[in-house]
């Protein structure tokens, strides 16, 4: 069994999965409400641990089971993420899977600021003398091997903020892995076809609006935006002169992303003790304008990089901000595109019927995520092992 945190800005969310890399199903699930992090970063290390414990507590009374290795999921703005190539020479003019190791390796070789630390990297594509769009180069014959990576980094400082908060939360825990919860959430959420096609991914969250742009089956693109449903949120408070709480309270019961299709209905909420009315069109102007900002990041980020016109299949919408009404209205107006919203609907596990929301989209995609890196003969910086190295010596040698 393997046990999946995902660290959200709103909740701290946990899955116990058994089966993990055949047909994974859910065993135990719990979700705890946290206010210690903030845009994705830790802001409080006690109330975190706190979050992180109870969350814990929860998946180990359902499932009978004791805790000890955590694989964490997380975004926010300490992630960046760059595209780098590396090059080798082939042995004996035939592709291995050292070659293949050896030029993804070169690949993520690539200097970063020293508060950075490389926290994955996805091999994109392979180029044999020139020749792009290869998936697969193992027995290719040629001189020279280029691998395309996609590098995701992580700040240093954040990365050992989670550690303590781990260590706070139980001695007994550890951390066995950290993933990108975006890599997982396209692989619940996008089709293979969509991925091929070329498709800009939006998660918008609490915290953070995380955005991937994937292109020919590989991702082109990551960005991680400071802003997401709680930039709306006290958007709300700030203009209704309410608490954040009571903001977001009405947002999801009220709210309306998409201001022509709201009605005229007369809300009533309480301010500084008294009684008020505010219409929900006119609440759904005030969230439209926000989400709007939002949204118009997210394409100046495409075109800033080139990739407005990669994406045929357009943008799909994820993320807890994907529920509320007339998103998908508003989406097509400001990126006159297609613009549908995500929910998680590939490479599910069993029993999960009860999480299949957008809001649990990075906590589905990192069982899939994890699986497929069990699969793989390259995970991070090394093979599988002693065993893919001995076959490989054999395969090279005899």
């Amino acid at each position: 069994m393997i046990c999946l945190l995902d660290l959200g800005t709103s909740k701290i969310s946990a899955i116990l999965i058994k089966n993990e890399t055949t047909t994974p199903e859910v065993v135990a699930f719990s979700s705890v409400e946290t206010s210690g992090i903030k845009r994705g970063s830790i802001i409080n290390i006690s109330s975190t641990a706190k979050a992180i414990l109870d969350c814990i507590n929860q998946i180990e009374s359902q499932s009978n089971e004791k805790i000890k290795e955590l694989h964490i999921g997380l975004s926010g703005e300490e992630i960046s993420s760059t595209n780098s190539i590396g090059q080798v020479k082939i042995t004996d003019r035939e592709v291995t899977f050292r070659d293949i190791e050896k030029a993804l390796n070169m690949s993520k070789t690539m200097k970063v600021p020293n508060d950075k630390t490389l926290l994955y990297a996805v091999p994109c594509e392979y180029l044999v003398d020139g020749q792009n769009g290869i998936k697969n180069p193992l027995g290719m014959n040629g001189i020279k091997l280029e691998a395309k990576s996609h590098l995701i980094h992580f700040s240093k400082n954040a990365k050992e903020n989670i550690l303590k908060c781990i260590r706070l939360a139980s001695k007994s825990l550890s951390v066995t892995s950290f993933y990108f919860n975006q890599l997982g959430v396209a692989e619940v959420v996008l089709s293979e076809e969509q991925k091929k096609l070329g498709v800009c991914l939006i998660d918008i969250g609490a915290g953070t609006t995380d955005i991937s742009v994937y292109k020919n089956g590989s991702i082109l693109f990551s960005k991680v935006l400071p802003y997401a449903g709680d930039y709306v949120t006290e958007s709300i408070a700030l203009s209704l002169d309410i608490s954040s709480s009571d903001a977001e309270q009405i947002k999801k019961k009220y709210g309306c992303a998409f201001s022509d299709i709201a009605t005229e209905d007369m809300l009533k909420i309480k301010v500084s003790g008294s009684n008020q009315s505010i219409s929900r069109k006119v609440l759904a102007g005030q969230i439209e304008h926000s989400f709007s900002k939002i949204l118009r990041h997210c394409v100046s980020s495409l075109e800033e990089n080139g990739l407005i016109n990669h994406i045929a299949g357009g943008f799909v919408l994820t993320g807890g901000s994907a529920n509320l009404e007339g998103m998908v209205d508003l989406g097509e107006r400001v990126t006159k595109n297609l613009f549908k919203i995500g929910m998680p609907e590939n490479n599910l596990p069993e029993k999960s019927a009860k999480l299949l929301k957008p809001e649990f989209s990075a906590l589905l995609g990192l069982i899939k995520f994890y699986a497929l890196e069990q699969d793989k003969e390259f995970t991070f910086n090394q093979s599988k092992g002693i065993i893919a190295r001995v076959l490989e010596w054999i395969r090279t040698e005899l």
